[in-house]
C-alpha cells in the first residue's frame, strides 16, 4: 500500500473521531440541560421529607430512620403536605389527634413500616371524652392512614364514645386503608362505641372518603355500629373490608340523626358499599337490646344515593336493611344489587320502618341478588320482609331460596304504595315458583 493511501485513511479516521467526540459533547449538553430544566413539581416531590417513629425513639430526635421519634402525635404535629411518616413495629399507648392537612399536591401519609404492623393500644389510657379515640381526624384533609392495628379501649361510661378511628369537623380526600380495628368497647347499657366512625357534624362536609381493606371485629358497641358513616358526608366508598363478630350492626350509612343543623345536609349520600364481607354480627348478647336479634349486616338508615353491591353478607341477625328510624324521613335511591345474602337469623333483606311511627323507604331498587336460607331462627321473616312506609320501590331479578315452610317475601302490613315486585326466581325444594303460583296474582308482577 502506498504512503499516500495511508495518509488518506488516517485523515478519514481523524474526521470520524472528531465527529464522534462532537456528537457525544452535544448529548452531554442536552442531558445537563434536561436535568437543570426538570419541572419544579417533580424536583419538589423528590425533596419531600420522610420521617420515622419507633417505640425506642425520642421526640427530641430528628425523626430519621437512625434517630426516630417516639410518638405518633409528634409526627401529627410536625408533618406538612406531601410528607410521610413510617411507623415501626411495636405498641404505642396514645390517642393521636390529627389536625394538619395535606394538599392536592401531596397528602400526608401515616404508614406502617414495610413488613411491620404498629399497634395503637388504649390499655391504661384515660377514656374520658369524644376524643378518646386511637386515631382522631379533626377537619383534616388529604390524609392517608395505612396499615395500623388499633385495639383495646374499654369504658362503662355512657357519656363517652370510644372509637378506633374517628373523622369529624369536615375534611376531604381521606383514606383509611388496611387497618385492623378490634376490641373497642362501651359496656354500658346506654353506651356507644365504634370501630370506624365518620361523623359529618358541621356545614363543612366530609367528602372523597375511602375506607378500604380494613378488618373491623370483636367490638362491644352498645347502641352504635362497627363502621358508621353519618351526617354531612357527601361522596364515599366502603370497599373490600371484613366486618365481623361485633355485637351490633356491621356497616351503617345513616342520616337524620341531628348530626348537624341547617344549612348542613344531615344525610350521608353519594357513596358505595362494595365487595365487603360482613358476617357474625348479632345483638343477642348486647345488653342494650335485652335479648333481641336486631343487628343488620349492612344498614342504610336515612341515607340516599348509595350503591350496595357485590357484598357477601351472612350469619348476622339481618342481612341488608333499608329503613329510617326517624318519623317522616325516608331512606331513598339506594341500589342493592349483586349481593350474596345467606343464613342470617332473620330476613335476608328487610325494608321499611319497624313501626307505623317510624320513617320508611322510597325509590330504592333490589336487583340481581341471591338470597338463600335466611330466617334461620324460623321467626316468619321470610327471605325478604316488607315493613312500614315503603313507597315506589322495586324488587326484581333476584334469585330467592326459601327455607320451608317460611315464605319467600313477607309483607307485614298494608302500608306503602307504588311498589313493584317482578321477574324474580323463587326456589323451594328444587322447584321454581312464579309469582302467579306464590301470590295468586299477575304471573310476572306484584304491586302494592
Amino acid at each position: 500500500m502506498s504512503i499516500n493511501m495511508f495518509k488518506h485513511m488516517n485523515q478519514v479516521r481523524s474526521v470520524k473521531s472528531m465527529q464522534f467526540r462532537y456528537f457525544g459533547f452535544i448529548l452531554l449538553i442536552i442531558s445537563i440541560a434536561g436535568f437543570l430544566f426538570m419541572p419544579t413539581t417533580k424536583a419538589a416531590d423528590l425533596n419531600k421529607a420522610v420521617y420515622y417513629v419507633s417505640p425506642n425513639g425520642d421526640d427530641s430526635n430528628f425523626g430519621t430512620l437512625e434517630a426516630p421519634w417516639k410518638t405518633i402525635q409528634k409526627a401529627a404535629d410536625t408533618l406538612e403536605a406531601g410528607e410521610m411518616v413510617f411507623i415501626r413495629e411495636g405498641i404505642y399507648k396514645e390517642f393521636v389527634t390529627i389536625k394538619k392537612s395535606g394538599s392536592k399536591e401531596g397528602s400526608i401519609l401515616y404508614k406502617a413500616y414495610p413488613g411491620e404492623q404498629p399497634v395503637l393500644d388504649g390499655t391504661g389510657v384515660t377514656v374520658d371524652s369524644e376524643k378518646s379515640v386511637l386515631m382522631y381526624l379533626e377537619n383534616a384533609s388529604y390524609i392517608v392512614i395505612d396499615g395500623f392495628e388499633l385495639r383495646n379501649i374499654t369504658t362503662d361510661d355512657p357519656d363517652v364514645y370510644p372509637a378506633g378511628i374517628r373523622v369529624r369537623e369536615g375534611g376531604h380526600h381521606i383514606q383509611l386503608v388496611n387497618n385492623n380495628v378490634h376490641h373497642i368497647a362501651n359496656k354500658s347499657k346506654k353506651g356507644n362505641a365504634h370501630g370506624i366512625h365518620v361523623y359529618g357534624n358541621t356545614a363543612n362536609e366530609i367528602s372523597d372518603l375511602l375506607i378500604k381493606g380494613n378488618e373491623v371485629h370483636h367490638l362491644t358497641l352498645g347502641n352504635s355500629e362497627a363502621l358508621t358513616i353519618n351526617g354531612n358526608v357527601n361522596g364515599f366508598s366502603v370497599e373490600n373490608n371484613r366486618v365481623h363478630d361485633n355485637n351490633n350492626i356491621g356497616i351503617d350509612i345513616a342520616g337524620f340523626y341531628n348530626a348537624c343543623q341547617a344549612p348542613c345536609i344531615d344525610q350521608a349520600r353519594n357513596g358505595k358499599v362494595v365487595s365487603n364481607k360482613v358476617f357474625n354480627n348479632s345483638s343477642i348478647n348486647n345488653p342494650s337490646y335485652e335479648g333481641h336479634y336486631a343487628a343488620g349486616g349492612i344498614y342504610a338508615d336515612g341515607s340516599t344515593d348509595v350503591i350496595i353491591e357485590k357484598n357477601i353478607v351472612y350469619n348476622n341477625d339481618f342481612g341488608i336493611e333499608l329503613a329510617s328510624e326517624n318519623a317522616g324521613k325516608q331512606t331513598s335511591s339506594i341500589k342493592v344489587s349483586d349481593n350474596l345474602i345467606y343464613k342470617n337469623n332473620g330476613a335476608g333483606i328487610i325494608m321499611g320502618g319497624a313501626s307505623s311511627s317510624n320513617g320508611g323507604t322510597s325509590k330504592n331498587s333490589i336487583i340481581n341478588n341471591i338470597l338463600k336460607h335466611n330466617d334461620q331462627l324460623e321467626q316468619g321473616y321470610g327471605q325478604i320482609t316488607l315493613q312500614w312506609n315503603n313507597v315506589d320501590n322495586q324488587i326484581m331479578h333476584n334469585e330467592i331460596y326459601s327455607n320451608a315452610p317460611e315464605s319467600f317475601i313477607q309483607q307485614d302490613n298494608d302500608s306503602g304504595t307504588g311498589n313493584v315486585i317482578t321477574d324474580n326466581y323463587l326456589i323451594q325444594s328444587a322447584k321454581i315458583f312464579s309469582y302467579f303460583e306464590k301470590f295468586k296474582t299477575n304471573l310476572f308482577k306484584l304491586f302494592w
